[in-house]
């Protein structure tokens, strides 16, 4: 059996590359201005006690300047925090697949009192394997996580291929990192629901750690290693491919629609299914680069 090389849809692999539209390791800083406020107070009040015979109300602008410049820094705080981990990498975790669930919902809000009429906030998420992302679009003081705050913002759309590298903060899950590319390709809905069912017998076995569903679902004889094993020598193929952080990945995995076949990437392998007599089965496999 000839192993296939691998049509990855992202950076680094075969076919349509993905695109980083926002990495905040290459995102700086653009806060700044925002210091003007309580510099400006702390000059005023600097000019009010060198003029004024009674300081009162400098004190009062000294400790208002100091109470708007310790709220400046909280931004810049989280740019630097939101830095650390993606550097780090300790406190990440990656979603991959295929957009789906992608909306834009827009609210309108009453202003300020004394100002005139309405201002409105674009809210939208959308899910990739599995993860679901909301944000109030632009509405991130620090800029240290995506929010689309460009403009005109980018279109994030279902079936579009995504990879996300993002931080769980509290019930938030902030995106630090957001790789996007063209949809994916599509295949014949009779292909896609003839798939169904054995991708999910295959996928809920290897979650659960059941073997022998695998085997079954396992197309013989099998490249592993330069060797074609027999079905008799799955263990050392199972042992192999299907680790704990495989298997977990399993669960959640989106297989993509490739040619003939459905590919599935969980780091750090590729797995191929395609159709023979008995049905779609586990055929190959491939180290994938990015894994």
């Amino acid at each position: 059996m000839k192993r296939r090389s691998i049509r990855r849809q992202g950076t680094g692999g075969h076919g349509t590359l993905m695109r980083t539209v926002f990495d905040i390791a290459n995102t700086r800083y653009e806060e700044w201005v925002f210091f003007a406020v309580p510099l400006a107070l702390f000059a005023l009040a600097a000019i009010g006690r060198w003029r004024s015979h009674t300081q009162r109300w400098s004190k009062v602008l000294v400790a208002f300047a100091a109470a708007t410049f310790v709220i400046m820094l909280i931004p810049l705080w989280d740019y630097h925090a939101m830095q650390r981990v993606m550097a780090d990498g300790r406190d990440i975790k990656v979603a991959e697949g295929v957009v789906s669930d992608a909306w834009t919902q827009e609210r309108r809000e009453a202003r300020s009192r004394g100002d005139i009429g309405y201002r409105y906030r674009t809210w939208e998420g959308f899910t990739v394997g599995g993860v679901t992302f909301g944000y109030w679009r632009g509405f991130q003081p620090s800029g240290a996580s995506f929010t689309n705050r460009g403009d005109p913002p980018i279109p994030v759309e279902n079936g579009m291929r995504a990879r996300v590298t993002y931080h769980e903060q509290w019930d938030d899950k902030r995106i630090l990192k957001l790789e996007l590319g063209p949809a994916a390709a599509t295949s014949s809905p009779g292909a896609v629901a003839s798939f169904a069912p054995d991708w999910t017998r295959f996928a809920t076995a290897a979650a659960t750690g059941d073997a022998a569903t695998v085997k079954a679902l396992t197309r013989f004889p099998f490249l592993f290693e330069g060797r074609e094993l027999s079905a008799d020598r799955f263990d050392s193929i199972w042992m192999g491919l299907f680790t704990p952080a495989v298997r977990q990945c399993m669960g959640i995995a989106q297989p993509q629609p490739e040619e003939d076949r459905f590919v599935v990437f969980c780091a750090p392998y590729v797995f191929y299914f395609s159709k023979g007599a008995e049905g779609w089965r586990f055929s190959e496999f491939t180290a994938d680069p990015e894994g």
